[in-house]
This record gives structure tokens, C-alpha cells and sequence, in this order.
């Protein structure tokens, strides 16, 4: 598979434990640039690329810092992937999801199930909802803030 993450030190676990994926330490938005990262402690796996997401979650101070970013196609491109379908896209960025999802070529890469989180009451009036359903997937399943996207036969 391959691994996302804007945490070094979650990058080298991967590379520790999983030895056959690719692990990239970058963030994944709509775009190819330099993006701001807020977060509170170096260590936290709390962190988003969303100043507002951020200001509504921590508590506290709120660092930021420059990441790379760039889209999930640029990722797929690199690797031993670039030539195959996704069976299950699990996207869990703290508020920067449809961002992530805009900067995926769903024609080419054909996400069987998509994970997402969506923080709206209202899950059918979101970004996220109509995007994917636009995109021609079906909401599955439900939990608080995770949903998981099936996508409908052509």
C-alpha cells in the first residue's frame, strides 16, 4: 500500500514496519506547493493543513509550519501503483478531505470504497457528499464522523 503522513517520525514507523509499502512524509491537498501545517506538538498525530479546522480543535497555542504538498495523482504517479485501481482509499487529513479527493483522477484510478470524514450535520448537504456522489459513488456506511463511499457500476 502506500502511506501519507506529514509526521517524520509515523513515516519511519512505516518504513520499520512496513517494508514493502511507499511512505511518503508530505501532506495531500488539491495542488502541488508548499502549505502551511498547524499542529501543537511535534509529536501529535493531531495536525491539519486547515487554519479553521485547527482553530476549532486545539486547545491551546497553534504552531505552523511550511510541508510540501502535493495531489494524490502526482503520489500514484511515482510508484509501482501508477497502473492500478484502488480497492480502498482510506483519507483522514482533519478537515482537509475534499481537497484531497479534488486532486484524484477518479477515471483512472477507480477507488472501490472511499473512507472520508465529514464533520456537517447534515452529511447529504456537504462538499464531500455531493463530490463524491457526483463522482458516481453511493454512501455505504456511516459512523460519528467517518463514512465509507461505494462506487457505482457504470
Amino acid at each position: 500500500g502506500i502511506n501519507i503522513d506529514t509526521s517524520q517520525f509515523s513515516i519511519d514507523l512505516f518504513n520499520h514496519m512496513r517494508l514493502k509499502d511507499l511512505n511518503y512524509n508530505c501532506a495531500i491537498s488539491n495542488r502541488n506547493e508548499i502549505i502551511k501545517l498547524f499542529y501543537q506538538k511535534e509529536l501529535s498525530q493531531l495536525s491539519t493543513t486547515e487554519r479553521n479546522q485547527a482553530e476549532t480543535v486545539f486547545q491551546g497555542n497553534i504552531k505552523e509550519k511550511a510541508i510540501q504538498a502535493f495531489t494524490l495523482n502526482e503520489i500514484l504517479e511515482r510508484g509501482k501503483y501508477k497502473n492500478s485501481k484502488i480497492d480502498f482509499l482510506d483519507i483522514d487529513v482533519e478537515g482537509a478531505d475534499l481537497k484531497v479527493l479534488e486532486g484524484l483522477s477518479f477515471d483512472k484510478f477507480k477507488p472501490e470504497l472511499v473512507c472520508v470524514e465529514i464533520h456537517s450535520k447534515e452529511i447529504k448537504k456537504s462538499d464531500i457528499y455531493n463530490f463524491l456522489v457526483d463522482k458516481n459513488y453511493e454512501l455505504l456506511w456511516s459512523g460519528v464522523f467517518s463514512h465509507i463511499f461505494k462506487r457505482l457500476s457504470n
